[in-house]
């Protein structure tokens, strides 16, 4: 037989084949199907499907069947009747294929689907069907592989997908307008379209994914090609997934970018900050289930920048985080909401858990400290910033951090401010039955007339600082913490010099008597031998050890207790002028709280001051301990004389009463102090 005679007859045999088929479709009535397939479906899901409209297969060589009035049963619980609704659906067949056993469908359409997700509020999923929880048959393995069915085109329209939580009260709504996946068969790429909204914010997204085929078979990367945007963002991702299913393998290149955080409030379901612009890049790596990793990490906001590597291992019961970071320059600035009151140089209004708006007269609040976060994840951070920008400038910034278990350490904590070098550590312990707080700072050199000068309060003062906080304590509050604290603070100034109406600034605005007191009518300057002070603290009582301001015109002396467990003070401050013509170098009291201070004379000392028998405030040896590093020792003038020779009595004739001379600086003081230490521990 000849090849053209073959080929005649395999033809015309398909033809009537062809022709059977059709004639066989034409006269079923697949309405009467109806029945079996909701039968079917209830003996699957344990949930009615009902079936409003008809079941019309539309005859040619690609048969469209297509269905609408389709309704899923929600859970006995649900909060509507209806999981799923549907407008209507349609298939298109290729007719060929079938005759060999192939289904290939040319499009499927889906057009007003309404789906509910939905957890109540112990927990059960409405998509979790009481009939899935039968134990499945093994499959068998004679049967073979299962042959996949080629979809080439699937539309969706006027889709709306809603997720419900009642345990969290989180309410989700994905909108599709318009979704369209292409492909050329089960083996090819897929283009993907879609347009609609999440939580009313527009979506976009387009690009192409890996065939249907990769993404069935674990091992095999499905690449991944995608742009979306929302939210003002543009984000790209790009790289190819190992396992689908599992979402293991990840291996993506990530980028995000826009001008304002603002536009992402509604999808953050919060307001965020309008910070920017801003732009993220990063490859993403591992496994969802176990170890995700971002490496080779460039973010930027506005001029702050940032880059490293991190990674979350999320298999163990606790996050764990371990990333290095490292950046030329991050300005506080950048991460401060526009528009806040200390932008427009406004007083910021108190806050609400603040125990001084509570009227209970105390600086130190009693709020618990929010320590519970701390037991949220596991972290180990190390981060260098070259240039840190907040109210002053920091230069080569060294911090790292480790959290475990809500233990927060922070060692090293390093950096250059001032020409001054930080070096400490912190320790946050939120894991002990009583929180406990190890403070360790220390700096060295200090340069306080740069430090002004950055702060834009220029020629005030000059000198270099040494300082030394050892603190420890234990508590739930910042007052229970500061009721046991046990250490010590030590401040150490040298030579150097102040403009003399600084003491102006510096107090809170004291009266033309302790600025004279202090620099004397020499000139716009005056000199500064030292200054110095030291507090030593066991259980929440701060004992002043050494306490001494001594310029070319006076040296004032002090001594005295700060109770930090009930804020009560204790101190006596002793102006002891280099001159015997000042009259109003009185001895101070200072009493009362923190809170509200209380400023009086001790008149005994006063007495005798006046009267010529100075007993003034030693100032022991101890105190130039520390000030060799600021160009102050032991060769120095720093505190000579303060234990004091005898003034000379003043002329009576003319001489204000002590009373008056103290009265309007002592308002002015609790002014300045009070006021500023409740700014201070307020917030």
């Amino acid at each position: 037989m000849k090849i053209g005679t073959i080929l005649k007859f395999l033809v015309g045999l398909i033809a009537i084949l062809v022709v059977a088929v059709v004639v066989v479709l034409t006269v079923i009535d697949f309405n009467d199907y109806k029945p079996e397939i909701q039968a079917q479906v209830k003996q699957a899901t344990g949930r009615e499907l009902t079936i409003d409209g008809d079941i019309k297969l539309a005859l040619s060589l690609n048969p469209a069947l297509g269905v609408s009035g389709v309704k899923f049963a929600n859970a006995a619980w649900g909060s509507r009747p209806d999981m799923v609704s549907v407008e209507r659906f349609e298939a298109q067949v290729a007719l060929i294929p079938l005759i060999s056993g192939n289904v290939d469908i040319k499009k499927i359409i889906l057009k007003g689907a309404d789906v509910l997700l939905e957890k109540n509020a112990k927990g059960e999923a409405n998509y979790v069907f009481a009939a899935a929880a039968a134990e499945e048959k093994p499959a068998d393995a004679s049967s073979g592989a299962t042959q996949l069915p080629v979809v080439r085109h699937v539309s969706i329209e006027d889709a709306r997908i809603t997720y419900k939580d009642a345990v969290s009260k989180q309410t989700i709504a994905l909108v599709v307008e318009e979704l369209s996946l292409k492909g050329d068969g089960i083996d090819a790429p897929l283009n993907l379209v879609f347009e609609g909204s999440y939580n009313e914010n527009p979506l976009k997204a387009s690009g192409t994914l890996g065939a249907p085929s990769a993404m069935m078979a674990a091992g095999t990367p499905w690449p991944v090609d995608l742009k979306l945007e929302a939210g003002g963002a543009t984000v790209g991702v790009k790289g190819a997934i190992a396992d689908v299913a599992a979402v293991k393998g990840l291996d993506l290149a990530l980028s995000v970018e826009g001008e304002s955080l603002a536009t992402l409030s509604k999808l953050a379901g919060s307001p965020v900050p309008p910070l920017g612009p801003y732009s993220v890049k990063a490859k993403v790596g591992g496994d969802i289930a176990s170890k995700v990793t971002l490496s080779g990490l460039a973010a930027k906001i506005g001029g702050s920048d940032l880059s490293g590597s991190v990674s979350a291992n999320l298999a163990s019961k606790v996050p764990a985080i371990d990333g290095t970071f490292k950046s030329t320059r991050i300005d506080i600035a950048d991460f401060v909401k526009a528009g806040s009151p200390e932008d427009k140089g406004e007083k910021a209004p108190p806050a609400a858990s603040a125990q001084t708006d509570k009227g209970d007269g105390r600086v130190f609040p009693d709020d618990p400290l929010p320590l519970d976060g701390l037991k949220a994840v596991d972290a180990k951070i190390k981060l260098t910033i070259e240039t840190l920008v907040a109210a002053v400038e920091a230069k080569n910034v060294d911090v790292g951090l480790s959290l475990k278990g809500g233990d927060l350490r922070v060692s090293p904590l390093k950096a250059v401010v001032a020409d001054g070098v930080l070096d400490g550590s912190v320790r946050l312990n939120g894991a002990a039955a009583t929180p406990s707080l190890d403070t360790n700072v220390k700096v060295s050199k200090f340069d306080a007339g740069k430090f002004l000068s950055d702060m834009a309060i220029t020629d005030l003062l000059e000198g270099k600082v040494n300082v030394n906080i050892d603190l420890k304590g234990q508590g739930g509050s910042v007052r229970a913490l500061m009721a046991g604290l046990n250490g010590k603070t030590q401040v150490a100034m040298g030579a150097g010099r102040m403009k003399s109406t600084a003491l102006d600034t510096f107090i809170g605005g004291p009266t033309k008597m302790l600025t004279e007191l202090v620099v004397g009518k020499q000139g716009e300057y005056t000199v500064i031998n030292c200054v110095v002070s030291q507090f030593d603290i066991v259980k929440g009582l701060a004992t002043s050890k050494a306490l001494l301001f001594d310029t070319d015109y006076s040296i004032i002396s002090g001594k005295g207790t700060i109770n930090l467990a009930t804020e009560a003070l204790d101190l006596e401050v002793d102006p002891q002028p280099r001159s015997a013509t000042v009259n109003t170098a009185v001895p101070l009291v200072i009493t009362g709280t923190l809170a509200k201070p209380e400023f009086g004379v001790n008149k005994l000392a006063a007495a005798r001051k006046i009267g010529g028998l100075v007993g003034g405030i030693a100032f022991p040896p101890a105190l130039i301990v520390g000030l060799g590093e600021t160009g102050a020792g032991e060769e120095s003038s720093c505190g000579k004389g303060a234990k004091g020779k005898p003034v000379a009595k003043p002329a009576a004739t003319g001489a204000p009463s002590v009373t008056d001379a103290v009265k309007e600086p002592l308002k002015s003081i609790e002014k300045g102090v009070g006021g500023t230490l409740k700014k201070l521990f307020g917030n």
